[in-house]
């Protein structure tokens, strides 16, 4: 007898409708947020709009049709049944679920190539519309489905095997993964799943009195006998052995749950039910614990990844963390349609879909599909609880069990509760295969539904039936679970997960840190601080986050520094000094280190910059966060730096040098305040002008020719005024000695300077290889003073005082903090050695860069307080100050030889600028040629020109002469690598870079 349309068809009906309806309205939103933010991005080709809106309504057409074939299919079957079981949200629920999946499709936007994808709801709805139409052929079929798969299950168990065995053969699947899921453009293994419902279903339902009846109790919980719980066991054992010939860890888990319920449905077994799980809970630990244990590729990555979604070093080991990332980003009501990261997630269309539709709808999308999936499992184990024989309950039990299992191992795989295995997610993912197995097999349910409960009640599927309520209070609590577990991963922790890192690999083994391109993407819109001179005058600005400019150009390049660089930038940069400021977030103190993946490598640390700060950005909606960003952009004093240099000292500094380039083979200049320690100016020539990085090219591609020239000693890259700019220093270092001794009290002795031999004045002692020598053109200077010998940079003097003080004066000097040198210990010589007496007068180790050069002259011209102010040159930092005499009048000896240097010494000839007093000291430094001047045309040993020094200090004509400790001094530093005598290279360039100064306003100018 048919039946009418009665209330409970009708309603389901509207629902179908409505959902059909939904599918029009909700793709058409979903569309226009996925074109819209297509016409946000920059540099990707688009589709063409026409084109989308045609796939979309396609789409949704294609959808609605497949509801309509499954509607009229369920009416047909309702009108047949005589007492049907009622579960009329079953079908509703499932369509609803495909339509989540549909809009998401709809929404998600993809790209390839620089080049915008089309969105793939039609491909998705193709899916729905196969698996309705197979639904609807299962619901109006005239046959018994039960029967049938009783009758069937010897062809139904040789078809699993050879699907197995085919794919152990044949199978493939992606490059590298070590996975056979695929024969062709199929996944057979989703066919196996109704496949392996439908035979246990008959061979276990024809076996359900005795295996139900045959129990034994045992610690309180009821067991099969031994003879069935062995069998039982080796199965199981057996589906997990099926990792080894697929190579995939997700189906085998899924039958192996499959298996599990469906044999505690007819036997409830509940000593079974413990220990199986305990069976299976034991191999993921094994698994997890010793992951090569599961052979290599993508299985072992996923263990990997499970055991350390963050710092797991792999390559592809970064997939977990970045759908953790999506589920965090998604918060409470998610980024919006179509706002999804971009590029999408890996495997964000398969295996993290449930992530991909998180980030867009938030938590409340996740619930509105566990409740949908919820609806489905509770409505299968409502007809598995009410069918008419053994067989139908094991179908619908294990239709249950597979759709909640898959649910939960997927779920859990994406939030890091289980390793990510592969399978799809139920009506969400992109896969025909399994839409259509999984449409289906609910269909299934609803047909079994459709034969009605059974005529007459027996014992034995009463007890059936009561093992399928148990298992509906588990699944109750299971989804409950789940359900908490999802909205725990999405709210809990959601900023800091956000701002975590990921250590992993690149394809060609180069180990990285990958950050969040959410948070990546807000930072990019914030424009780097500027770097800023003394006045505030701007070295280094940003016109807007993509755009840097250096007003100085060359007259300040190695210093800064380049933003954005390919290269990494030097220690030196300032670019990379001030990184954290600059761009306005700092760095993890604790990142990871490369010795932690590789005992090789070297104790740095990987980029791990900490975003926490931006990670709360992403809970507010596009325009509230676009407004947050443009607030932190335009907030750029709070990322600004603010630098001692002078930039318009700086530019004419920069300019006097570059007069010597093609003349020598290049100079470097330091300006500083003797009474802050603060540097004014600091430049060099050559150097590179950060405007135009085409270097970086060159450095990329491993030009070495090129390399050799710019990163060689006279290059552009090497900062020429500090630990790059070491220089024998000459005559120079004679200020040292001085100070050494003055500081020990010795600075009243006086040496005799009278002998001579063909070389010049000459010294020396019974023993030694060679005496030290004055400059041959000198004259005897007599017995000279400090004062003397300083103003005619007598080395005989010089050397003589050395070995009369020692070499603990000069290391204890060095060891108030006065630099030169490089680091480690200075030693000086042996007492009464020749290379003690030549350190004196500044051979052997007395090598300086000029920002030592300047710091050691400042402490004389301030009456003996040296400053060392960091190398970042930041106008607010402190400069620690240090006393190296207790009286500063005692400085006054080496004040009065600098100044007799400039009016009757070596720098008599210089022309002081008018209206300045100068202080000065010659330094011209015999070397041979070293292998960095190799590329400059200069040999390893060679004998060249000497490096000319000049250093000096200024005071305005009216202050006291040779007076110690006058404020408002300035000192200027020169050196010129191969540029002859000190007064010859060095000296002009001093007094034009203090007549520079004085122009600017120094020394009593006028600006």
């Amino acid at each position: 007898m048919k039946r009418g349309l009665e209330p409970a068809l009708v309603i389901e009906l509207a629902a179908l409708a409505a959902i059909a309806v939904l599918a029009w309205v909700l793709g058409g939103t979903a569309t226009t947020a996925w074109l819209a933010r297509v016409g946000r991005l920059d540099g990707y080709q688009a589709p063409d709009i026409d084109a989308v809106r045609r796939l979309a309504r396609q789409a949704a057409l294609l959808f609605t049709v497949g509801i309509a074939v499954l509607a009229v299919a369920r009416v047909v079957c309702y009108r047949r049944a005589r007492d049907p079981i009622r579960v009329p949200w079953l079908l509703p629920a499932t369509l609803a679920a495909c339509l989540l999946g549909l809009v998401i499709h709809h929404a998600t936007v993809e790209v390839s190539g620089g080049t915008v994808l089309l969105p793939s709801a039609a491909g998705f709805a193709q899916g729905v519309l196969l698996g309705c139409v197979i639904g609807a052929v299962l619901l109006v079929l005239p046959v018994d489905l039960a029967e049938l798969a009783i009758r069937a299950r010897i062809p139904i168990a040789l078809t699993i095997g050879a699907i197995f065995l085919a794919l152990a053969v044949l199978g493939s699947g992606p490059a590298g993964s070590g996975t056979r899921i695929n024969l062709g453009p199929i996944q057979p293994i989703e066919l196996v799943k109704p496949l392996a419902i439908l035979f246990l279903a008959a061979f276990l339902g024809a076996r359900a009195s005795k295996l139900r009846w045959q129990r034994r109790r045992f610690l309180g919980l009821r067991w099969p006998r031994l003879e069935l719980l062995v069998p039982a066991l080796l199965v199981l054992v057996l589906i997990v052995a099926g990792l080894y010939v697929i190579g995939d860890l997700g189906p085998v888990l899924l039958l192996a749950f499959v298996f599990l319920g469906m044999f505690y449905l007819v036997s409830r077994a509940t000593g079974w039910a413990v220990l199986a799980l305990a069976v299976v809970a034991l191999l993921l630990v094994i698994l997890g614990r010793w992951p090569e244990l599961a052979g290599g590729g993508t299985v072992q990555t996923r263990l990997r990844m499970w055991h350390d979604p963050w710092s797991n070093g792999l390559t592809f080991g970064h997939q977990l963390g970045e759908g953790l990332w999506a589920v965090a980003a998604g918060g409470y009501a998610g980024q919006g349609l179509g706002e999804a990261a971009i590029p999408v997630l890996p495997a964000g269309k398969t295996d993290l879909m449930l992530a991909t539709m998180t980030e867009q709808l938030g938590v409340l999308g996740l619930l509105a599909y566990q409740l949908l999936l919820a609806a489905i499992v509770l409505g299968c184990l409502r007809v598995a609880s009410q069918a008419r024989t053994a067989e139908r309950s094991l179908i619908a039990g294990g239709v249950a069990i597979l759709v909640l299992v898959q649910w939960i191992v997927i779920q859990a795989g994406t939030l890091g509760q289980l390793p990510l295995t592969g399978i799809v997610v139920p009506f969400l993912s992109s896969g025909r295969s399994s839409m259509v197995v999984f449409l289906a097999i609910v269909a299934m349910v609803v047909r079994l539904a459709a034969d009605g409960p059974p005529r007459e009640p027996s014992v034995e599927l009463g007890e059936l039936h009561a093992g399928v309520r148990g298992m509906t209070v588990v699944v109750a609590v299971a989804v409950a679970l789940a359900v908490l577990a999802g909205i725990a991963a999405a709210i809990v922790g959601r900023h800091a997960t956000s701002a975590r890192g990921i250590v992993t690999r690149l394809g060609d083994g180069v180990l990285v840190q990958r950050h969040n391109p959410r948070l990546l993407a807000l930072i990019t819109k914030i424009q780097r601080g500027t770097i800023a001179d003394r006045n505030g005058a701007p070295l280094a600005t940003s016109t807007s986050p993509t755009a840097r400019s250096y007003p100085l150009g060359a007259g300040l390049g190695t210093l800064l520094g380049v933003h954005p660089t390919r290269v990494l930038l030097p220690a030196w940069s300032l670019e990379r000094l001030f990184d954290h400021r600059l761009r306005g977030y700092p760095e993890h103190a604790d990142g990871p280190r490369y010795r932690d993946f590789d005992a090789r490598a070297g104790a740095g640390a990987l980029p791990s910059p900490d975003l926490r700060r931006f990670a709360k950005l992403l809970d507010l909606d596009r325009d509230a966060r676009v407004r947050a960003v443009a607030a932190l952009d335009a907030d750029v004093p709070a990322r600004s730096v603010t630098l001692t240099i002078d930039a318009a000292l700086q530019a004419r500094v920069a300019k006097l040098l570059a007069a010597v380039q093609g003349k020598r083979v290049a100079a470097a200049a330091v300006v500083m305040d003797v009474d802050t320690g603060q540097v004014l100016a600091r430049a060099q020539v050559p150097d590179y002008d950060p405007n135009a990085p085409a270097w970086q090219a060159h450095v990329l591609a491993n030009d070495a020719p090129y390399l050799a020239r710019f990163r060689g000693a006279y290059g552009e890259w090497p900062d020429k005024t500090g630990v790059h700019g070491m220089f024998q220093s000459g005559s120079v270092a004679k200020l040292f000695t001085a100070l050494a001794a003055v500081k020990a009290g010795s600075a009243t002795a006086t040496f005799p300077c009278t002998e001579r031999d063909q070389q010049g004045p000459y010294f020396t002692r019974p023993g030694w290889p060679k005496p030290i020598h004055d400059h041959a053109g000198d004259r005897n200077h007599d017995n000279p003073g400090i004062v003397e010998a300083i103003a005619v940079s007598c080395n005989v003097y010089f050397g003589q005082l050395g070995l009369a003080i020692g070499r603990e004066p000069l290391i204890a000097l060095r060891a108030a903090g006065v630099d030169v040198g490089f680091s480690g210990d200075l030693d000086p010589g042996d007492p009464g050695s020749r290379q003690l007496a030549s350190t004196a007068f500044g051979q052997g180790v007395m090598v300086m860069s000029t920002m030592q050069a300047a710091r050691l002259v400042a402490a004389i011209a301030s009456g003996g307080t040296y400053r060392r102010c960091p190398p970042t040159m930041e106008l607010a930092a402190a400069c620690p100050a240090t006393p190296l005499v207790d009286d500063p009048v005692a400085i006054a000896p080496i004040v009065a030889g600098m100044r007799r240097v400039m009016t009757a010494g070596t720098g008599a000839g210089l022309r002081a600028p008018a209206g300045l007093r100068v202080y000065g000291k010659t330094g011209t430094a015999d070397v041979r040629g070293f292998r960095g001047e190799e590329p400059f045309g200069i040999k390893r040993a060679q004998v060249a020109s000497p490096h000319s020094w000049f250093v000096a200090f200024a005071e305005p004509a009216s202050a006291t002469e040779n007076a110690v400790g006058t404020p408002g001094r300035l000192v200027v530093v020169v050196v010129v690598p191969r540029g002859g005598t000190g007064a010859s290279a060095a000296g002009p360039i001093v007094m034009q870079i203090l007549g520079a100064a004085k122009e600017l306003g120094y020394l009593g100018g006028a600006p």
